[in-house]
C-alpha cells in the first residue's frame, strides 16, 4: 500500500512541476510536499537522493511567492540556489531531513 502511495506522490510531483513551469508557479508548493512525501516512502536509498529536488520546489516557490524571478536569469539562479542547498543538506544533515515524519510516526 505504502508503494502505491508513494508513486502516487511521484505522480502528483511531475504533474506539479509542469503545471508550475507553465506558469502556475503556486503548484511548486504542492510539487515540494508531494516529493518530500515520496522521499519519505521510498526509503532511505532512492529517498535520499530526492529529497534533495523538495529544497529546489521550495526555493522556486518561495522566489516566486516574493515576485523575486523577473526573468530566465533569476529563474537559472534560484534553481541553482536550490540544487546546491539540497546538495548540501543531503550530504551534511542525511536522514535527520526526515525527522518531521519521525515526530508524527511515534506520536502516541
Amino acid at each position: 500500500m505504502l508503494t502505491v502511495i508513494a508513486y502516487a506522490m511521484l505522480l502528483v510531483t511531475l504533474i506539479s512541476v509542469i503545471l508550475a513551469v507553465m506558469g502556475r508557479y503556486r503548484m511548486y508548493w504542492i510539487a515540494a510536499l508531494s516529493s518530500y512525501i515520496f522521499s519519505f516512502l521510498a526509503g532511505f536509498s532512492v529517498g535520499q537522493l530526492t529529497v534533495g529536488l523538495t529544497f529546489v520546489f521550495i526555493t522556486l516557490a518561495a522566489a516566486h511567492s516574493f515576485h523575486w524571478i523577473k526573468s530566465s536569469l533569476h529563474y537559472m539562479f534560484f534553481l541553482l540556489l536550490g540544487l546546491i542547498i539540497g546538495a548540501l543538506l543531503v550530504v551534511f544533515v542525511r536522514s535527520w531531513l526526515f525527522f518531521p515524519f519521525w515526530i508524527l510516526m511515534n506520536w502516541k
